[in-house]
């Protein structure tokens, strides 16, 4: 389940999301070429600059590098949004220009925990891979003293599905016996964004969820 955070806290975690949505590269700072891309990409980035005060068209790079060497840090970054970040969070529950970034890489960890729950390669998840994938989870999660569902089961918990009742029956929209790439992402897709803005690190780059 979600933890209780103050709007603080979701913002700078929200933040964070952004600021490596702009860093294609990972070299953990923004270059002009990104930001510009970004901007391009999500009207929503240039209204949380506008928010905080500065012009969302002209010199934008410039106007958040402080230390004037032409790339904007995380530090630059938060420093300069999250005052604006924190009463998105206070209204809405969110930073609106969170939820594009939270949908990719909610997207591509989704994909990667389906990857690997199905064990054989066959392009879908029997019972037995999910029950092994909830047990890998469950356990991986007892040991590093977390709550007692795991990755996995925190997920399915945040779609409203209990991981120890029929989860299969649950994904299985064909009723096939097989849950498919297609049924699982339409059935956890909201979920893994909400778990995405919610539990995003603050840190770089780190995986919410690990690997099960």
């Amino acid at each position: 389940m979600l933890t209780e955070t103050s709007a603080e806290e979701r913002a700078l975690k929200q933040l964070r999301l952004i600021f490596d949505s702009i860093d294609a590269n990972e070299d953990d700072k923004v270059s002009k070429p990104e930001l510009t891309a970004a901007l391009q990409r999500d009207e929503y980035l240039g209204a949380l600059i506008k928010e905080a005060g500065m012009n969302d068209v002209f010199l934008v790079l410039n106007q958040l590098d402080t230390s004037e060497d032409h790339f904007i840090s995380w530090d630059e970054f938060r420093i300069h949004l999250q005052v604006a970040a924190v009463q998105e969070v206070e209204v809405l529950g969110y930073v609106v220009a969170a939820e594009l970034p939270a949908e990719e890489k909610a997207l591509e960890q989704l994909k990667a925990l389906f990857d690997s729950l199905d064990a054989n390669e066959d392009g879908t998840v029997n019972k037995k891979e999910l029950a092994a994938g909830l047990s890998r989870s469950k356990a991986q999660d007892v040991l590093e003293g977390h709550g007692k569902c795991g990755a996995l089961g925190q997920l399915l918990h945040q779609a409203g599905l209990n991981p120890e009742w029929h989860v299969l029956q649950h994904l299985d929209t064909n009723m096939d016996g097989r849950i498919t790439w297609e049924e699982f992402e339409k059935h956890l897709r909201c979920a893994a964004e909400e778990v995405i803005l919610e539990e995003a690190k603050v840190a770089p780059r780190q995986s919410f969820w690990g690997c099960c």
